[in-house]
């Protein structure tokens, strides 16, 4: 029995990994790591020169020492770019590397960086992209040309500023995107993806700072997931979904002690679960169902609904139970129901107490 390391007749057993093989395993390190097995073997000292997938994170590093070690890099095609950076990173530098990222037609790519930055117009015609991750740190994304992303099927935006207009510019270029997620975007206050025809699933993250967009047409998605914002978005057209992810934050007046707009939570609630009446799997969070127990201890009337599956992601409170309840009887085709007990945001008792006995 021999180990990795044995070597026959001279040659080790990672030197005659096939170059696919290698390749894989650096995609899952960062490319500074992959530079540093070039002393494990004499043959893996240049394998990295052509390896698809480059990561690179750039917080205390030099960016011209990574501009030379990629003026190395000699792959003709990038499967995977991934590219982290600090502010001290100026846009020449960031030109040069998403130039890279483009001219050799990169399929997934990943950017972080803080930094007001406004990318060339090059990077928003690319018909090789795939998947697309941007992390702006909350600055604009404006195209100021005609975007084309033939190809992408995933696009993940971050912490992006852009308007309803800039937004509707890039989906116009995205015409076979599958997933989209929107994770604390500010200024978005009409998500219209009705034009967005192959689009099936939309998740949007927000916080206590960030509005969701007030109104949301999707007739197309199959999957959506709201999460952590304080009031929730106004669903105009959600038809032809099938599994729903729901969850809110809350703002505590903290001259009055009262949950601010309760009443408005409550219908918006209610006009949610209207839209979800065909949904098969429904997820919610523990303020969802506080809210809903409000509305029913108001005896607001809720619509008869077509879950199969529910899953319930909170710790289980006395407030919860009346929303709970009301979900359970009128879910007659319910089969199954999952309980994850789990820390999170709930609305403090005495505050419901409050606003109950005004």
């Amino acid at each position: 029995m021999k180990l990795a390391g044995d070597s026959t007749d001279g040659v080790d057993f990672i030197s005659s990994l096939p170059d696919a093989i290698l390749h894989h395993i650096f995609s899952y390190i960062t490319t500074k790591v992959a530079i540093r097995t070039s002393v494990l073997s004499k043959r893996w000292k240049h394998i990295w020169y052509e390896t698809p997938s480059l990561s690179i994170v750039c917080y205390r590093v030099d960016p011209n020492s990574i501009n030379k070690t990629l003026r190395s890099y000699s792959a003709p095609k990038i499967t995977s770019f991934d590219v982290t950076m600090s502010n001290d990173v100026t846009a020449p530098e960031i030109d040069t590397w998403i130039n890279l990222a483009v001219s050799r037609n990169a399929e997934d790519l990943s950017l972080k960086f803080r930094y007001n930055y406004r990318f060339p117009d090059t990077f928003f015609i690319n018909s090789s992209l795939k998947q697309l991750s941007l992390n702006l740190g909350y600055s604009n994304l404006i195209p100021k040309c005609v975007v084309s992303w033939s190809s992408l099927r995933t696009l993940s935006l971050n912490r992006c500023k852009m308007s309803d207009g800039s937004f509707a510019k890039i989906l116009s270029g995205c015409l076979l995107l599958e997933s989209l997620t929107l994770n604390l975007c500010d200024r978005l206050y009409h998500l219209d993806l009705s034009k967005s025809l192959s689009l099936r699933r939309l998740e949007v993250y927000g916080d206590r700072w960030i509005e969701a967009p007030a109104r949301i047409v999707a007739p197309h998605i199959h999957y959506l997931r709201l999460e952590n914002y304080q009031r929730p978005s106004n669903l105009v057209d959600v038809s032809s979904l099938t599994e729903a992810n729901l969850n809110l934050s809350y703002v505590l007046d903290y001259f009055t002690c009262e949950i601010v707009e309760a009443e408005l939570l409550q219908f918006m609630v209610r006009e949610i679960l209207v839209k979800l009446q065909n949904v098969k799997k429904l997820t919610i969070g523990g303020i969802f169902l506080q809210i809903l127990s409000l509305a029913e201890l108001r005896g607001v009337t809720f619509p008869k609904f077509n879950i199969e599956a529910l899953t319930v992601e909170t710790r289980i409170d006395q407030s919860m139970i009346p929303g709970l309840a009301r979900l359970l009887q009128n879910s007659p085709g319910l089969k199954r129901i999952t309980v994850y007990i789990m820390k999170c945001n709930t609305i403090p008792d005495k505050h419901l107490d409050r606003y109950l006995k005004l």
